[in-house]
C-alpha cells in the first residue's frame, strides 16, 4: 500500500481550488508538538494567489450565469418541472378541508412506498409552505446548479486537493438537455452519486464506523433520487474498495486485513439500498426485461461532439458543446504524462477511475434507448458520466496552475456562451407560459381540466428536445385550485400521487394514455362529457393544416362546439382558448358547477365573444 504520501490523514483544508493548506481554528484539533514536547510553531496561513482568485471568481461567475434564466423568467422553464410540483401540491393540499381538498382525494390516491424518483417530491414538499409552488422549483433548480458543481469540486478533491478547479466542468451540464426537460431527480441522484465518490475517495486508509454509516446514508439518499446514479455509485465504491485492497496486498499486507480495512465496510454500507432496489424490482414497477433500441455509430458522435449530453436545441450550443469536450479531452491527454519524480501517485484511484470511465463509455454505447414506454432516456442519462469520470480520473495527475487557469476559462466561457445562446428561445417560451397561466384566473377552484396542445412551444427544436409548454397544464391546476386530467406522472407507477380510480378520466379520455400529449392530441371527449369542468385548447388557430384538419382534431372541435363554451381566450397573442362545460351538460361529477354563474338558476345569457383576461373580446 502506499501509505502516508497518498494518506488524506493529517493534511488540512484549502479552499475550493486547494492550493492554501488551512491550520484548525483556535481550540479546535490537537496542537502539533515539536521534538521537546511543546507546541511547535504554527505557520501562518498563505494568502491565495492572483491566479487562484481569478478562476474562483471564474467559477463563481459560471454559476451566476447558469442560475440567469431563474432570475429572468416567472417560472422555470423545463417540461416535466411543472408535473413535479404538482405532485408535491397534491400530497400537502389533499388534506384540505375545503373543495379543492375534496376533489384532489376523489381524483389521487397517495402512495409514500420507497421508489427511486422520490426525492424531487419531498424535497418539493419541504420547500412549498416557504416559499410557494413557483418559488419551490425555482430554488430546487438553484440547488440542482449549485449542488452540481459543488458536488464535483467535493469529489475531485478527494483525489487531489489542487483539483477544485476541475468543478467547472460541471457548468455544461448545469443547463444541459436533462435539466431542462425537468429530470431533477435524475440530477439529483448525480449530485448523490459524486458525494459519494467524494467520500469514498478519501478513505485511503480504510473505513470506520461512522464514515461506513454516512456512505450508507448517501448511498441510500441516491437511490430515492433516481437508480441510474446509485448503480454508478455503488459500483464506483465497490470497484475502488477491491483495487485499494489489492493495492495493499501487492504492499504487503494481509488478505483478509485488507479486504476488512476496504471491502467489507464498503459492501456492509451498500446492503440498506441494495435491498430497496431488489424489493423494488420484484414489486413489477421497475422497468421491465425487454429493451428497445441498441448501438449506433450515431450515439458515438453524439458523445464525441458533445450534442449529448450537453445540448438542449434552445439556442447556439453546439459549438460550446464542442469547446467543452475539447477541454475534456485536453485534460485526458494531459493525465496520460509520465508523472514527475517523487510525485506521490495515487494509484487504485488511477486504476479505478479508469476502469469506471471506459465502461460507462461502454455503457452508453451499449444500453437500449428505452426499457418499456415508461423508462426512456437511458443512453442521454449514461452520456452524464464519461465526462465527470473522466475529469475524475484527470484529477489523479492534475496540469500545472497555467494549463489549470487557462481550461477552467474555457470550460466557463463554453458553458456561459451556451446559456445565453439559449435566453432568446426561453423568453418566447416564457411568454407562451404566461399567456397558458393567464387563464387561471378564469378557472374556478376544484374545478377538472385538461389541455389540448395543437402547436409545441416556439422552443422546441425537433425530437430529443423539450418542450417548455408540454406539461405547464400541471402549473395551470396548481394556480387554479383544480385537477390536471393529464397531469403525467399521476399515470405512472414510480411517482407518489396516482390517479385514484381506474380507468378514470384520463384513461377513458385516453385509452393508451400516450394520445393527449401528441399533437395533435387523440382524445375522445365525448367519453368524459360531464366529467370535465374545463377544456384548454393551445395554439389551434395557428396550428398547420394538417394538424386542423385531422379526424381527431375536428372530433374535438364539433364535441367543444356542442358541449361547450368559449369563456376566455389569452392575449396578447391568443395562443390559448379556455372552454367551460356547458350549462346543458349539467353537474360535473367530480368539480365545480358546469356553469358556476347559474347554479341553483337559469344559465346566464352568453356573452358577445370569448373575454381576454376577464374582460370582453370582441367577437
Amino acid at each position: 500500500m502506499h501509505g502516508p504520501p497518498h494518506s488524506t490523514r493529517g493534511r488540512r483544508g484549502g479552499g475550493l481550488l486547494g492550493d492554501a493548506p488551512e491550520e484548525p481554528a483556535p481550540g479546535q484539533g490537537t496542537p502539533r508538538r515539536g521534538p521537546s514536547g511543546a507546541p511547535a510553531p504554527v505557520r501562518p496561513r498563505r494568502r491565495p494567489g492572483p491566479r487562484t482568485v481569478a478562476v474562483a471568481a471564474a467559477l463563481v461567475l459560471g454559476v451566476v450565469v447558469q442560475l440567469l434564466p431563474l432570475l429572468v423568467f416567472p417560472t422555470v422553464l423545463s417540461q416535466d418541472g411543472p408535473a413535479h410540483v404538482a405532485s408535491a401540491w397534491v400530497l400537502l393540499t389533499s388534506g384540505h378541508e375545503d373543495a379543492t381538498g375534496a376533489l384532489l382525494r376523489d381524483h389521487y390516491r397517495v402512495d409514500l412506498t420507497p421508489v427511486p424518483n422520490m426525492l424531487t417530491t419531498l424535497v418539493l414538499v419541504a420547500l412549498l409552505p416557504l416559499a410557494g409552488p413557483d418559488g419551490a422549483e425555482r430554488l430546487l433548480v438553484a440547488g440542482l446548479v449549485v449542488g452540481l458543481v459543488a458536488a464535483l469540486a467535493y469529489a475531485v478533491r478527494g483525489v487531489d486537493r489542487r483539483a477544485g478547479w476541475l468543478a467547472a466542468a460541471a457548468l455544461p451540464l448545469a443547463g444541459s438537455q436533462l435539466v431542462a426537460y425537468g429530470f431533477d431527480n435524475f440530477v439529483l441522484g448525480v449530485v448523490g452519486a459524486l458525494l459519494v465518490l467524494g467520500v469514498a475517495l478519501r478513505r485511503r486508509s480504510g473505513w470506520g464506523t461512522p464514515a461506513g454509516a454516512a456512505l450508507a446514508a448517501l448511498l441510500v439518499l441516491t437511490w430515492t433520487a433516481h437508480l441510474l446514479p446509485w448503480v454508478l455509485a455503488a459500483g464506483s465504491v465497490l470497484l475502488l474498495a477491491a483495487a485499494r485492497a489489492g493495492d495493499a496486498v501487492r504492499a504487503g499486507d494481509r488478505a483478509r486485513d485488507a479486504v476488512r480495512r476496504h471491502v467489507a465496510p464498503v459492501l456492509l454500507a451498500t446492503v440498506p439500498s441494495a435491498a430497496l432496489t431488489a424489493r423494488y424490482l420484484s414489486s413489477g414497477d421497475g422497468p421491465p426485461a425487454e429493451g428497445e433500441g441498441g448501438p449506433s455509430p450515431e450515439r458515438v458522435r453524439a458523445l464525441l461532439t458533445g450534442v449529448r449530453p450537453f445540448v438542449t436545441g434552445w439556442g447556439g450550443e453546439r459549438v460550446p458543446a464542442l469547446v467543452t469536450v475539447l477541454a475534456i479531452a485536453v485534460l485526458t491527454v494531459a493525465a496520460l504524462r509520465r508523472a514527475r519524480p517523487g510525485t506521490p501517485v495515487p494509484r487504485p484511484e488511477r486504476l479505478a477511475l479508469g476502469l469506471l470511465a471506459a465502461g460507462v463509455t461502454l455503457a452508453y454505447w451499449l444500453t437500449p434507448d428505452q426499457l418499456g414506454p415508461d423508462f426512456g432516456f437511458l443512453p442521454a442519462r449514461l452520456a452524464w458520466f464519461p465526462p465527470l469520470l473522466l475529469v475524475l480520473w484527470a484529477a489523479t495527475r492534475v496540469p500545472g496552475p497555467r494549463t489549470a487557469a487557462a481550461l477552467t476559462a474555457v470550460l466557463v466561457l463554453a458553458a456561459s456562451v451556451a446559456a445565453l445562446g439559449r435566453l432568446p428561445a426561453q423568453a418566447a417560451a416564457a411568454d407562451e407560459v404566461a399567456e397558458l397561466l393567464s387563464v387561471a384566473h378564469d378557472i374556478p377552484p376544484a374545478s377538472t381540466l385538461v389541455v389540448l396542445h395543437y402547436q409545441r412551444s416556439v422552443a422546441w427544436a425537433g425530437r430529443g428536445s423539450p418542450d417548455p409548454l408540454r406539461h405547464e397544464s400541471s402549473r395551470l391546476a396548481v394556480r387554479a385550485g383544480g385537477v390536471d386530467v393529464g397531469h403525467y406522472e399521476a399515470v405512472q407507477a414510480y411517482f407518489q400521487v396516482h390517479f385514484a380510480v381506474t380507468p378514470g378520466v384520463r384513461q377513458r379520455m385516453d385509452p393508451a394514455l400516450s394520445g393527449l400529449e401528441q399533437v395533435p392530441p387523440v382524445v375522445d371527449l365525448a367519453a368524459v362529457r360531464g366529467e370535465l369542468d374545463y377544456v384548454v385548447v393551445v395554439g389551434l388557430d395557428r396550428a398547420s393544416a394538417g394538424v386542423r384538419d385531422a379526424q381527431c382534431t375536428r372530433a374535438v372541435t364539433a364535441e367543444l362546439a356542442d358541449h361547450y363554451t368559449p369563456v376566455a381566450t389569452s392575449a396578447p397573442t391568443g395562443l390559448v382558448t379556455l372552454w367551460r362545460a356547458a350549462p346543458s351538460s349539467g353537474q360535473t361529477a367530480d368539480g365545480g358547477s358546469a356553469d358556476p354563474q347559474a347554479e341553483g338558476s337559469a344559465a346566464a345569457p352568453p356573452q358577445s365573444g370569448p373575454v381576454v383576461s376577464g374582460r370582453a373580446r370582441p367577437g
